[in-house]
Protein backbone atom coordinates (compact mmCIF):
# COMPACT_ATOMS: atom_id res chain seq x y z
CA UNK A 1 0.00 0.00 0.00
CA UNK A 2 1.18 3.52 -0.75
CA UNK A 3 1.07 6.23 1.88
CA UNK A 4 0.98 9.61 0.15
CA UNK A 5 2.37 12.59 2.03
CA UNK A 6 3.19 15.72 0.05
CA UNK A 7 6.87 16.60 0.09
CA UNK A 8 8.06 13.20 1.31
CA UNK A 9 9.97 10.62 -0.68
CA UNK A 10 8.28 7.23 -0.33
CA UNK A 11 10.05 3.94 -0.98
CA UNK A 12 8.29 0.89 -2.43
CA UNK A 13 9.84 -2.50 -2.99
CA UNK A 14 8.84 -3.87 -6.40
CA UNK A 15 10.28 -6.08 -9.08
CA UNK A 16 12.24 -4.50 -11.91
CA UNK A 17 10.25 -3.82 -15.07
CA UNK A 18 11.13 -6.24 -17.84
CA UNK A 19 11.09 -3.35 -20.27
CA UNK A 20 13.78 -1.31 -18.56
CA UNK A 21 16.43 -0.40 -21.10
CA UNK A 22 19.80 -1.94 -20.28
CA UNK A 23 21.43 1.51 -20.00
CA UNK A 24 18.71 2.60 -17.56
CA UNK A 25 19.24 -0.50 -15.43
CA UNK A 26 22.97 0.19 -15.30
CA UNK A 27 22.53 3.77 -14.10
CA UNK A 28 19.48 3.47 -11.85
CA UNK A 29 18.62 1.16 -8.95
CA UNK A 30 15.65 -0.74 -10.35
CA UNK A 31 14.91 -2.57 -7.09
CA UNK A 32 13.05 0.24 -5.32
CA UNK A 33 10.43 2.63 -6.65
CA UNK A 34 10.20 6.03 -4.96
CA UNK A 35 7.87 9.00 -5.23
CA UNK A 36 8.82 12.67 -5.50
CA UNK A 37 6.40 15.60 -5.66
CA UNK A 38 7.24 19.16 -6.62
CA UNK A 39 7.15 21.97 -9.17
CA UNK A 40 8.35 21.35 -12.72
CA UNK A 41 11.23 23.68 -13.61
CA UNK A 42 12.32 22.25 -16.97
CA UNK A 43 10.89 19.98 -19.68
CA UNK A 44 13.04 18.38 -22.40
CA UNK A 45 11.13 15.86 -24.54
CA UNK A 46 13.75 14.17 -26.73
CA UNK A 47 15.83 11.08 -27.55
CA UNK A 48 17.34 8.90 -26.22
CA UNK A 49 15.70 9.90 -22.89
CA UNK A 50 13.39 12.77 -22.06
CA UNK A 51 14.12 14.86 -18.96
CA UNK A 52 12.29 17.12 -16.53
CA UNK A 53 13.50 19.16 -13.59
CA UNK A 54 11.56 19.28 -10.31
CA UNK A 55 12.01 21.61 -7.33
CA UNK A 56 10.76 20.32 -3.98
CA UNK A 57 11.01 21.36 -0.33
CA UNK A 58 12.69 18.73 1.83
CA UNK A 59 11.58 17.82 5.35
CA UNK A 60 14.19 20.18 6.82
CA UNK A 61 12.91 23.08 4.73
CA UNK A 62 15.79 23.04 2.26
CA UNK A 63 15.02 23.42 -1.45
CA UNK A 64 16.04 20.42 -3.55
CA UNK A 65 16.42 20.46 -7.33
CA UNK A 66 15.92 17.07 -8.98
CA UNK A 67 16.90 15.95 -12.46
CA UNK A 68 14.60 13.24 -13.77
CA UNK A 69 14.81 11.14 -16.92
CA UNK A 70 12.12 9.10 -18.61
CA UNK A 71 11.38 7.36 -21.88
CA UNK A 72 12.30 8.68 -25.33
CA UNK A 73 10.01 10.92 -27.35
CA UNK A 74 10.12 8.20 -30.02
CA UNK A 75 8.44 5.83 -27.56
CA UNK A 76 5.80 8.43 -26.70
CA UNK A 77 5.02 8.76 -30.40
CA UNK A 78 4.63 5.04 -30.97
CA UNK A 79 2.57 4.68 -27.78
CA UNK A 80 0.41 7.60 -29.00
CA UNK A 81 1.03 9.67 -25.85
CA UNK A 82 0.93 13.44 -26.40
CA UNK A 83 4.12 14.81 -24.74
CA UNK A 84 2.32 18.02 -23.68
CA UNK A 85 1.10 16.27 -20.51
CA UNK A 86 3.74 18.12 -18.45
CA UNK A 87 4.61 21.83 -18.52
CA UNK A 88 6.98 24.11 -16.63
CA UNK A 89 5.23 25.39 -13.50
CA UNK A 90 3.04 22.29 -13.01
CA UNK A 91 2.89 20.61 -9.61
CA UNK A 92 3.34 16.91 -10.33
CA UNK A 93 4.15 13.64 -8.59
CA UNK A 94 6.45 11.07 -10.17
CA UNK A 95 7.37 7.49 -9.32
CA UNK A 96 10.72 6.12 -10.40
CA UNK A 97 14.15 4.77 -9.56
CA UNK A 98 17.07 6.55 -7.89
CA UNK A 99 20.44 6.91 -9.59
CA UNK A 100 23.22 4.65 -8.40
CA UNK A 101 25.70 7.50 -8.81
CA UNK A 102 24.13 10.94 -8.29
CA UNK A 103 21.90 12.52 -5.66
CA UNK A 104 18.51 13.89 -6.72
CA UNK A 105 18.61 11.93 -9.98
CA UNK A 106 15.67 9.71 -10.90
CA UNK A 107 14.32 7.66 -13.81
CA UNK A 108 10.52 7.77 -13.67
CA UNK A 109 7.87 5.50 -15.16
CA UNK A 110 4.69 7.14 -13.79
CA UNK A 111 3.71 10.81 -13.56
CA UNK A 112 0.60 12.30 -11.95
CA UNK A 113 -0.23 15.45 -13.91
CA UNK A 114 -1.41 18.77 -12.52
CA UNK A 115 -4.98 17.95 -13.61
CA UNK A 116 -5.02 14.52 -11.99
CA UNK A 117 -4.19 12.11 -14.82
CA UNK A 118 -1.59 9.39 -14.37
CA UNK A 119 0.75 8.97 -17.34
CA UNK A 120 2.36 5.58 -17.97
CA UNK A 121 5.87 6.01 -19.39
CA UNK A 122 6.90 2.37 -19.37
CA UNK A 123 5.20 -0.43 -21.25
CA UNK A 124 4.72 -2.40 -18.00
CA UNK A 125 3.66 0.53 -15.83
CA UNK A 126 0.49 0.07 -13.78
CA UNK A 127 -1.70 2.52 -11.92
CA UNK A 128 -0.41 3.85 -8.59
CA UNK A 129 -2.62 6.86 -7.85
CA UNK A 130 -5.75 6.96 -10.01
CA UNK A 131 -7.85 5.17 -12.62
CA UNK A 132 -7.68 8.25 -14.86
CA UNK A 133 -4.72 7.32 -17.04
CA UNK A 134 -2.88 8.38 -20.17
CA UNK A 135 -1.24 5.30 -21.60
CA UNK A 136 -0.49 3.20 -24.63
CA UNK A 137 -3.52 2.75 -26.88
CA UNK A 138 -5.43 -0.53 -26.61
CA UNK A 139 -4.35 -1.72 -30.06
CA UNK A 140 -0.69 -1.11 -29.21
CA UNK A 141 -1.00 -2.92 -25.88
CA UNK A 142 -2.58 -5.94 -27.56
CA UNK A 143 0.22 -5.84 -30.16
CA UNK A 144 -2.13 -7.01 -32.89
CA UNK A 145 -1.30 -5.87 -36.40
CA UNK A 146 -3.79 -4.84 -39.07
CA UNK A 147 -4.76 -7.21 -41.90
CA UNK A 148 -6.28 -4.51 -44.11
CA UNK A 149 -3.55 -4.35 -46.80
CA UNK A 150 -1.99 -7.75 -47.56
CA UNK A 151 -1.04 -6.50 -51.03
CA UNK A 152 1.75 -4.35 -49.54
CA UNK A 153 3.76 -7.42 -48.59
CA UNK A 154 7.00 -6.54 -46.83
CA UNK A 155 7.01 -2.95 -48.10
CA UNK A 156 5.47 -0.90 -45.29
CA UNK A 157 6.27 0.54 -41.85
CA UNK A 158 6.75 -2.11 -39.17
CA UNK A 159 6.52 -1.60 -35.40
CA UNK A 160 7.95 -3.54 -32.47
CA UNK A 161 5.21 -5.01 -30.25
CA UNK A 162 5.52 -3.96 -26.63
CA UNK A 163 4.95 -7.44 -25.22
CA UNK A 164 8.09 -9.15 -26.54
CA UNK A 165 11.63 -9.20 -25.12
CA UNK A 166 14.66 -7.62 -26.73
CA UNK A 167 16.16 -9.45 -29.71
CA UNK A 168 19.37 -10.29 -27.84
CA UNK A 169 19.31 -11.28 -24.16
CA UNK A 170 21.19 -8.92 -21.86
CA UNK A 171 24.68 -9.91 -20.65
CA UNK A 172 25.11 -12.86 -23.00
CA UNK A 173 28.83 -12.93 -22.31
CA UNK A 174 28.34 -13.18 -18.54
CA UNK A 175 26.15 -16.28 -18.46
CA UNK A 176 27.60 -19.78 -18.20
CA UNK A 177 26.04 -20.83 -21.49
CA UNK A 178 27.08 -17.65 -23.26
CA UNK A 179 30.69 -17.80 -22.06
CA UNK A 180 30.98 -21.43 -23.12
CA UNK A 181 30.36 -20.31 -26.71
CA UNK A 182 33.04 -17.59 -26.70
CA UNK A 183 36.55 -18.15 -28.02
CA UNK A 184 39.52 -17.29 -25.82
CA UNK A 185 39.95 -13.97 -27.64
CA UNK A 186 36.30 -13.08 -27.09
CA UNK A 187 36.47 -14.06 -23.42
CA UNK A 188 39.46 -11.81 -22.93
CA UNK A 189 37.61 -8.90 -24.57
CA UNK A 190 34.46 -9.56 -22.52
CA UNK A 191 36.35 -9.74 -19.22
CA UNK A 192 38.25 -6.51 -19.90
CA UNK A 193 35.09 -4.60 -20.92
CA UNK A 194 34.34 -1.60 -18.70
CA UNK A 195 30.97 -0.05 -19.51
CA UNK A 196 31.80 3.58 -18.69
CA UNK A 197 34.94 3.35 -20.81
CA UNK A 198 34.03 0.94 -23.61
CA UNK A 199 30.27 1.27 -24.16
CA UNK A 200 29.82 1.83 -27.93
CA UNK A 201 26.33 3.27 -27.43
CA UNK A 202 27.35 6.40 -25.53
CA UNK A 203 26.99 9.98 -26.74
CA UNK A 204 24.44 9.29 -29.47
CA UNK A 205 26.83 7.06 -31.40
CA UNK A 206 24.84 5.10 -34.04
CA UNK A 207 24.51 1.36 -33.64
CA UNK A 208 25.92 -1.04 -36.19
CA UNK A 209 25.02 -4.54 -37.29
CA UNK A 210 23.75 -6.74 -35.80
CA UNK A 211 22.57 -4.80 -32.72
CA UNK A 212 20.68 -2.16 -34.72
CA UNK A 213 18.15 -4.86 -35.62
CA UNK A 214 16.80 -4.89 -32.06
CA UNK A 215 16.00 -1.16 -32.16
CA UNK A 216 12.45 -0.81 -30.75
CA UNK A 217 11.43 2.06 -33.01
CA UNK A 218 9.42 1.86 -36.26
CA UNK A 219 11.18 1.12 -39.52
CA UNK A 220 10.13 1.15 -43.15
CA UNK A 221 11.14 -1.20 -45.94
CA UNK A 222 10.80 0.27 -49.41
CA UNK A 223 12.12 -0.26 -52.92
CA UNK A 224 15.03 1.74 -54.30
CA UNK A 225 15.31 0.59 -57.89
CA UNK A 226 16.11 -3.11 -57.72
CA UNK A 227 17.32 -2.82 -54.12
CA UNK A 228 15.54 -2.55 -50.76
CA UNK A 229 16.08 0.17 -48.16
CA UNK A 230 15.60 -0.65 -44.47
CA UNK A 231 15.03 2.71 -42.75
CA UNK A 232 14.84 2.71 -38.95
CA UNK A 233 13.85 5.73 -36.86
CA UNK A 234 16.72 5.16 -34.42
CA UNK A 235 19.60 7.38 -35.55
CA UNK A 236 17.81 7.67 -38.93
CA UNK A 237 19.56 4.41 -39.88
CA UNK A 238 19.36 3.30 -43.51
CA UNK A 239 20.56 -0.10 -44.71
CA UNK A 240 20.71 -1.01 -48.38
CA UNK A 241 19.83 -4.61 -49.19
CA UNK A 242 21.23 -5.32 -52.64
CA UNK A 243 18.95 -7.51 -54.69
CA UNK A 244 21.11 -7.05 -57.77
CA UNK A 245 23.68 -9.80 -57.13
CA UNK A 246 26.17 -8.71 -59.78
CA UNK A 247 29.78 -8.43 -58.59
CA UNK A 248 29.98 -5.27 -56.41
CA UNK A 249 33.74 -5.08 -56.80
CA UNK A 250 35.79 -4.07 -53.78
CA UNK A 251 33.52 -3.48 -50.77
CA UNK A 252 34.48 -0.94 -48.11
CA UNK A 253 33.63 -2.22 -44.59
CA UNK A 254 31.07 -0.16 -42.67
CA UNK A 255 29.17 -0.37 -39.39
CA UNK A 256 26.12 -1.77 -41.23
CA UNK A 257 28.15 -3.97 -43.57
CA UNK A 258 27.27 -4.99 -47.12
CA UNK A 259 23.93 -6.81 -47.46
CA UNK A 260 22.70 -9.01 -50.30
CA UNK A 261 19.09 -10.19 -50.39
CA UNK A 262 17.48 -13.15 -52.15
CA UNK A 263 13.74 -13.77 -52.34
CA UNK A 264 12.79 -17.36 -51.48
CA UNK A 265 9.24 -16.51 -52.55
CA UNK A 266 6.95 -13.48 -52.27
CA UNK A 267 6.80 -13.81 -48.47
CA UNK A 268 10.38 -14.69 -47.48
CA UNK A 269 13.54 -12.63 -47.92
CA UNK A 270 17.00 -14.00 -47.01
CA UNK A 271 19.70 -11.37 -46.38
CA UNK A 272 23.41 -12.08 -45.96
CA UNK A 273 25.62 -9.32 -44.57
CA UNK A 274 29.43 -9.21 -44.51
CA UNK A 275 32.14 -6.50 -44.24
CA UNK A 276 30.81 -5.29 -40.86
CA UNK A 277 33.27 -2.91 -39.21
CA UNK A 278 31.26 -1.97 -36.09
CA UNK A 279 33.26 -4.44 -34.00
CA UNK A 280 30.53 -5.34 -31.48
CA UNK A 281 28.09 -8.22 -31.33
CA UNK A 282 25.91 -7.05 -28.44
CA UNK A 283 27.32 -3.69 -27.37
CA UNK A 284 28.18 -5.15 -23.96
CA UNK A 285 31.63 -6.55 -24.47
CA UNK A 286 31.39 -9.37 -27.02
CA UNK A 287 33.41 -8.35 -30.09
CA UNK A 288 32.53 -8.97 -33.73
CA UNK A 289 35.29 -9.54 -36.27
CA UNK A 290 35.47 -8.36 -39.86
CA UNK A 291 35.18 -11.99 -40.94
CA UNK A 292 31.70 -12.29 -39.37
CA UNK A 293 28.69 -13.16 -41.51
CA UNK A 294 25.13 -12.32 -40.51
CA UNK A 295 22.22 -14.19 -42.12
CA UNK A 296 18.69 -12.84 -41.67
CA UNK A 297 15.29 -14.14 -42.71
CA UNK A 298 12.33 -11.75 -43.03
CA UNK A 299 9.00 -13.58 -43.37
CA UNK A 300 5.83 -11.55 -43.91
CA UNK A 301 2.47 -13.16 -43.19
CA UNK A 302 0.01 -13.64 -46.04
CA UNK A 303 -2.36 -11.19 -44.28
CA UNK A 304 0.40 -8.58 -44.00
CA UNK A 305 -0.10 -8.04 -40.26
CA UNK A 306 3.16 -9.56 -39.03
CA UNK A 307 6.82 -9.77 -40.04
CA UNK A 308 8.78 -12.62 -38.44
CA UNK A 309 12.53 -12.29 -38.16
CA UNK A 310 15.41 -14.69 -37.58
CA UNK A 311 19.08 -13.73 -37.37
CA UNK A 312 22.12 -16.00 -37.25
CA UNK A 313 25.60 -14.64 -36.50
CA UNK A 314 28.65 -16.59 -37.65
CA UNK A 315 32.01 -15.36 -36.36
CA UNK A 316 34.74 -18.02 -36.02
CA UNK A 317 37.09 -15.48 -34.44
CA UNK A 318 34.80 -14.86 -31.46
CA UNK A 319 32.12 -17.59 -31.42
CA UNK A 320 32.64 -21.33 -31.06
CA UNK A 321 29.26 -21.93 -32.71
CA UNK A 322 26.91 -19.55 -34.55
CA UNK A 323 24.25 -17.85 -32.42
CA UNK A 324 20.65 -17.24 -33.49
CA UNK A 325 17.90 -14.95 -32.23
CA UNK A 326 14.36 -14.18 -33.33
CA UNK A 327 11.59 -11.61 -32.91
CA UNK A 328 8.69 -10.19 -34.88
CA UNK A 329 7.14 -6.88 -35.83
CA UNK A 330 3.53 -5.91 -36.58
CA UNK A 331 1.85 -3.46 -38.92
CA UNK A 332 -0.10 -0.47 -37.62
CA UNK A 333 -1.46 1.60 -40.54
CA UNK A 334 -0.98 4.86 -38.62
CA UNK A 335 2.64 4.21 -37.61
CA UNK A 336 5.27 6.69 -38.78
CA UNK A 337 9.05 6.79 -38.92
CA UNK A 338 9.73 10.03 -37.08
CA UNK A 339 12.80 12.19 -36.58
CA UNK A 340 15.20 10.82 -33.97
CA UNK A 341 17.42 13.84 -33.26
CA UNK A 342 19.47 12.24 -30.50
CA UNK A 343 20.71 14.74 -27.88
CA UNK A 344 24.00 13.89 -26.17
CA UNK A 345 23.15 15.79 -22.97
CA UNK A 346 20.23 13.41 -22.37
CA UNK A 347 22.62 10.52 -21.79
CA UNK A 348 24.86 12.24 -19.27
Amino acid sequence: MLIRIAGLILVLSISTSASAHHAVGARYNMDDLIEVEGEVTEVLIRNPHSQIGIRRIADNGAIENWRMATTAVSNMRRWQIDPSFVQVGDIVRVAGYLSRFDDNDLYFTNLLTANGYEVFLDRNATSIWTDQTIEMSASRRRSIGSITAPELGIFRIWSTPDNIPMLMPRNIGKTTEGRANLTSDALQAQDSYVRDRDNPLQNCTPKGMPLIMEAPYPFEMYRDGSNIIWHNEEYDTRRTIHIDTSDPGEVEPSILGYSVGVWEDEYNLIVTTTHISWGHLDGQGIPLSLSAEVVEKFSVSAQGDRLDYEITIVDPVNLVEPVSFSKHWVWYPDAEVGEYNCTIEAEN
